[in-house]
């Protein structure tokens, strides 16, 4: 029977976190820290932010964790940070694209420019991050990408209105299937998870006056009586990272305390 004691560890492990500096992202960093990942490479735009938790994972784990400022939506950005990443460590190991965004907003309402946004940053980017970073795992004949969808990739949310962001998880899991589908004889694997509500910055509280009536409906739908935390998404993408699940591939893992039984 194949040997399973240590294998969550990620002991010489390289990984790049989108978003990687707060809420999800920073339970991601966390955990991967803590499963001893040699190295670990946050990128995302708001620089103080990004520097600081970089400087706290690394003090507090005695891991090589840094910070690169990228805007995932530029082009010439999501090169370089690849390019940074491959430069630095001479791998990468681990993508866990996590950054993304929310929009609240009936549909009848919803401009071009607002849709074009949503997809722009949750779906086009995470595609050409993942074609980036697919190019180099082909060509060192492995790796890991890690999706952050959500459950609104197959539930209709309420009571806000969020077509346009649900629409791009449902895209990012479909997605998720087809590169695990085509990148497999690469061994490249390629899972997601999708969050329910997490408490986390991107939360919409304050989507307007009834935010806190939000909250309470929210709370009200989830079996289990509380958001979860980003430290428990966290675990999950860490178990899909590591070498503890190897046939695991094209799998959207849903973690959202019931709230899909409701």
């Amino acid at each position: 029977m194949r040997e399973i004691v240590n294998k969550i560890r990620l002991t010489g492990k390289t990984a790049v976190v989108t978003g990687g500096h707060s809420g999800i992202g920073r339970g991601i960093v966390e955990a991967f820290a803590q499963a001893g990942a040699s190295n670990i490479l946050i990128a995302g735009r708001r620089e103080e932010l990004g520097n600081r938790a970089a400087a706290e994972v690394a003090g507090e784990h005695g891991v090589n964790c840094a910070f690169y400022r990228a805007d995932i939506t530029a082009a010439a950005d999501r090169e370089a940070l690849i390019g940074e990443a491959v430069s630095r460590f001479g791998r990468i190991d681990i993508l866990v694209n996590n950054a993304g965004i929310t929009h609240v907003e009936n549909a009848e309402d919803i401009s071009w420019e607002s849709w074009r946004r949503v997809m722009d940053v949750n779906l086009d980017s995470l595609f050409f991050l993942s074609q980036a970073a697919g190019r180099v795992m082909i060509k060192q004949k492995g790796g890991c990408i890690i999706n952050v969808s959500s459950n609104s990739d197959r539930l209709v949310m309420t009571p806000q209105r969020q077509t346009v962001y649900n629409a791009s998880k449902a895209a990012v899991s479909m997605m998720t299937k087809c590169l695990a589908y085509e990148w497999a004889e690469h061994n490249i694997r390629v899972n997601a998870v999708s969050p329910g509500y997490i408490q986390s910055d991107i939360l919409p509280e304050g989507v307007s006056k009834d935010g806190k009536k939000f909250r309470d409906v929210w709370t009200g739908m989830i079996p289990m009586g509380r958001f979860g935390y980003a430290e428990e998404v966290g675990a999950i993408v860490l178990f899909a990272a590591s070498d503890i699940c190897p046939f695991l591939n094209g799998s959207v893992i849903l973690a959202d305390g019931g709230y899909h039984l409701t």
